[in-house]
């Protein structure tokens, strides 16, 4: 069997100190998330131990289970963001064969305990590492060297409902965005380069910058948004269709996003849609003119509460 090698590991060499690790996916880095790396930091700080979130990419369950839809909340660029943002540093593992295939024992002895120099090691509830699974707190903390070195964090309960990302995206599915933000801990977004696309948004009334998503991955919550369009170091309120434009009939999915009171050239720049709320689903319209005046609807509906 091939061991790990660690240039396959976004660290370029081993750590000069010992480390506190978290392991998990991380899709999302919410609010249950932040316990955890929070929990470990503080860990680490006391200690004098570098903190270092371990992730994987591609998601093990793209790699698993390739012919499922894959739909993530934050792709790894966004997701290593947010957690260097906590003063925690992320380290990125390509989960392929040989990674799938690897016993937990030596997943943890070469991974964790060597290459990573972990002394102290958070885990959510549940996790499991190793091939089929079958590494978990238990093992993790007889190789690491006793229970005080292995810590798995309780789960984070909001109104009732354990915070994960599973129920973060079944939120966003049905357009809960105001619970699915709350799970999150902020604003859920898109992001990348605007494209051209069909060119309806103008003779409409209603020009519309097309996103392209960074990462395809991104989970896209289907309906019309309001929100805030940032781009060129300013907040501009907006209104986002997403989803398969049902009076057109055209797929594949698209984001596209109309920049209230703001006229332009956006072709080929970054932008980002902060999603602050559900305005309607989409829907097929009878007529061209019947989809203008809902639009016209949907866009004072969020003037009204934006400006």
């Amino acid at each position: 069997m091939n061991a790990v090698s660690w240039r396959d590991v976004s660290r370029p060499s081993a750590p000069a100190r010992m480390t506190a690790v978290a392991l998990g996916n991380f899709d999302g880095a919410h609010v249950g998330h932040r316990r955890l790396l929070e929990a470990m930091r503080a860990a680490a700080l006391a200690e004098g131990l570098d903190p270092v979130a371990l992730t994987f990419e591609p998601h093990p369950r793209q790699f698993l289970f390739p012919d499922a839809a894959t739909s993530l909340l934050t792709p790894p660029r966004e997701k290593a963001e947010r957690i260097e943002a906590l003063g925690v540093e992320a380290v990125t593992l390509r989960f392929d064969a040989d990674l799938a295939s690897l016993p937990a024992e030596d997943f943890a002895r070469e991974v964790l305990l060597g290459r990573l120099r972990g002394a102290r090691f958070f885990l959510g509830p549940g996790h499991r590492f190793g091939k089929g699974g079958r590494g978990d707190v238990g093992l993790l903390r007889e190789l690491a060297g006793g229970d005080d070195r292995v810590v798995e964090v309780p789960p984070v309960i909001d109104a009732d409902e354990v915070v994960s990302s599973s129920a973060i995206r079944h939120h966003l599915k049905e357009g809960r965005v105001d619970r699915a933000n709350a799970l999150l801990g902020y604003r859920y977004r898109l992001r990348g380069d605007v494209a051209r696309g069909s060119g309806r948004g103008g003779p409409l009334g209603f020009p519309t910058a097309n996103l392209h998503p960074e990462d395809a991955r991104k989970m896209l919550p289907f309906g019309v948004f309001g929100g805030y369009a940032a781009f060129e170091g300013a907040l501009h309120p907006a209104v986002a269709n997403i989803g398969l434009r049902p009076t057109f009939g055209e797929t594949p999915p698209s984001a596209e996003i109309h920049i209230l009171d703001w006229k332009g050239d956006l072709y080929g720049k970054p932008l980002e849609f902060e999603i602050h709320r559900f305005l309607r689903g989409e829907r097929k319209f009878e007529s061209v003119e019947a989809l203008r005046r809902q639009i016209a609807e949907d866009v004072e509906s969020w003037r009204k509460e934006a400006i």
